[in-house]
């Protein structure tokens, strides 16, 4: 019997993370939260430092949908890409992994449990675009999605600043494939020091 537990217990660890990753469901955006767009640009800065207090789900559902979630019936996106192309997908690294926002289901797949998040920021969105060959409407789209989480953050009272400078190993913590490639990436929290 302590073989056959120690078997299954070594099987189980030996498991690949896509067979045991983790999904978490996101709840329905709050489409009514927040101030006016006005109110939002005037309050638009970079901050490069962050409060240890993590972002509520809802808080994270928000502002991933606010990214690049759906916000018609027809699929379509919150930000606009070149001829529809939606070659833009957004990854949340969180202090248990990395997750990729699925925005027709809304919610976040584990790719990887690496915490690959910068400055110390709770969460880090990480812009990717799923191109062969990257061209200059492919920086415009990442950039539109950059702006959307900025305009969030501003508009909710959270903070952040894109970065084009990755950590050396990114794609290997995002689980990235050739096509896949890093564009920008958010640290987002609340402001440091601020109750």
């Amino acid at each position: 019997m302590k073989n056959i537990s120690a078997a299954i217990l070594a099987f189980t660890l030996l498991l690949p993370l896509a067979a045991r990753a983790k999904t978490i469901a996101l709840n329905k955006p709050q489409l009514k939260k927040g101030n006016s767009i006005m109110q939002a640009l005037s309050e638009r800065k970079s901050t490069r430092e962050f409060d240890a207090k993590e972002l509520d789900m809802q808080t994270l559902s928000n502002l991933l949908w606010a990214a690049n979630g759906i916000n018609r019936p027809d699929g379509k996106r919150t930000n606009p890409t070149a001829m529809n192309r939606q070659e833009i997908d957004v990854y949340a690294c969180l202090k248990d992994g990395a997750y990729l926002y699925n925005a027709p289901k809304n919610e976040l797949l584990q790719v990887t449990q690496s915490d690959c998040r910068v400055l110390g920021a709770p969460v880090t969105l990480v812009i990717v675009a799923n191109v062969k060959e990257l061209r200059n409407i492919d920086f415009m789209d990442a950039g539109i999605v950059s702006q959307n989480i900025s305009l969030f953050a501003s508009g909710t009272g959270l903070v952040t600043v894109a970065r084009a400078q990755m950590p050396q190993d990114m794609a290997k913590h995002l689980a990235l494939t050739e096509g896949q490639h890093l564009m920008l990436n958010h640290p987002v929290g609340f402001p440091k020091g601020k109750k």
